[in-house]
């Protein structure tokens, strides 16, 4: 579900395209583009003797349906927690042995209470990997100076058309993932964020057709938007808006959890259902769990491992940037998704793809 485009990352990904094959001598692993260090890979390398491959995806429907489909032969897999039950249903995923689970770190107890409470069959199937939001990143400088009444860390900058007008000209961007974009308009409109229903999802849909005249792009990723002076409003992934604060000390960029509440959003990993090779399955998921291994993930993604961050192993990461994913006043609002059927899933794809032709 996340993406990190920038070009400080782009140059890991050609050392995981190595030239072998499934079998013995490698293990393979499927994630979102540039959510992996290299340094991570060459370790397990190192201490294990076997390969690395890295095969990446840009967005969830590609990674769904790729697993979906079958025949990969991939060790281990990252996929959002909401895509996992319909894999379920088709005996894509496989579960995981409980003596393997037994051995693995905890997550956050708060996290794991949200998760199993949105996805039951989290804890047999998956292993959290990776949690963030999905919010706003604003370019402050810009913003204040179109629109200086309005609230920085509120959804009336986004889902307004008094200040969605005003912000046109210098850019809005969104996300392209319409479950998570429906489910925060209907929170906003005081809604079950995960309903379904007719008239619930006619009122997010009527939200949403009310700013798409001033929506410069509906993407799958707003950091260069941001970055090349495009967009000054991004409804975003927290492990996108991050970056250009982060790593290119972009101070005016910020990133906020909006004040209504928002999405909490979690990778996990499974195991595939047609992986020749458990014994590199488990191999790769026990180190992936390791502290200092997720601690180095967390720090190269901008994504959390645990809230509050606690491994030892990040003390170099800045913290009060990380706390910006989800304050201490913002968590008792944050949700997560409930998955959706295949039937469901299309109903939303097509009305968000007819909304965004005008239709």
């Amino acid at each position: 579900m996340r993406l990190k485009d920038f070009a400080l990352a782009s140059a890991t990904a050609a050392a995981f395209c190595v030239p072998v094959h499934a079998g013995e001598d490698a293990v393979w692993f499927y994630a979102w583009n540039n959510t992996i260090p290299q340094e991570v890979v060459q370790e397990f390398g190192e201490r294990h003797g076997i390969n690395v491959v890295v095969d990446t995806f840009m967005v969830a429907d590609e990674a769904e349906a790729r697993l979906a489909a079958g025949g990969t032969e991939y060790d281990l897999a990252v996929v959002p927690v909401e895509v996992m039950p319909r894999l379920v249903s088709i005996d894509a995923l496989r579960p995981f042995d409980a003596r393997v689970r037994e051995q693995l770190n905890g997550s956050h107890p708060q996290l794991m209470e949200k998760l199993e409470e949105a996805v039951p069959m989290a804890s047999e199937y998956a292993v959290p990997f990776l949690w963030g939001t999905t919010g706003v990143m604003v370019d402050i400088d810009d913003v204040l100076e179109r629109v200086p009444e309005t609230a920085l860390n509120g959804w009336d900058l986004v889902f307004d058309p008094k200040y969605a007008s005003e912000l046109a000209d210098c850019g809005i961007t969104i996300v392209d993932a319409v479950q998570e974009v429906v489910a925060i308009a209907l929170n906003y409109l005081g809604r079950d964020p995960n309903s379904m229903a007719e008239e619930d999802l006619d009122a997010a849909f009527e939200l949403l057709a009310g700013i798409m005249p001033y929506v410069n792009t509906i993407d799958g990723s707003q950091q260069e938007q941001i970055l090349q002076n495009e967009a000054c409003v991004a409804l975003t992934w927290s492990s996108d808006a991050l970056a250009p604060q982060s790593l290119l000390g972009r101070n005016e960029v910020r990133y906020f959890v909006p004040e209504e509440g928002t999405v909490l959003w979690a990778d996990v990993m499974v195991f595939p259902g047609d992986t020749g090779h458990p014994e590199h399955s488990h191999q790769l998921l026990r180190y992936m769990n390791e502290p200092e291994v997720l601690a180095k993930v967390s720090q190269f993604s901008l994504a959390l491992t645990d809230i509050p961050v606690s491994h030892e192993a990040l003390a170099d990461l800045d913290r009060e940037i990380l706390e910006q994913v989800a304050p201490k006043d913002r968590r008792e609002k944050l949700f997560m998704l409930t998955p959706r059927s295949g039937s469901e899933k299309r109903i939303l794809d097509r009305r968000w793809r007819r909304m965004q032709l005008g239709l």
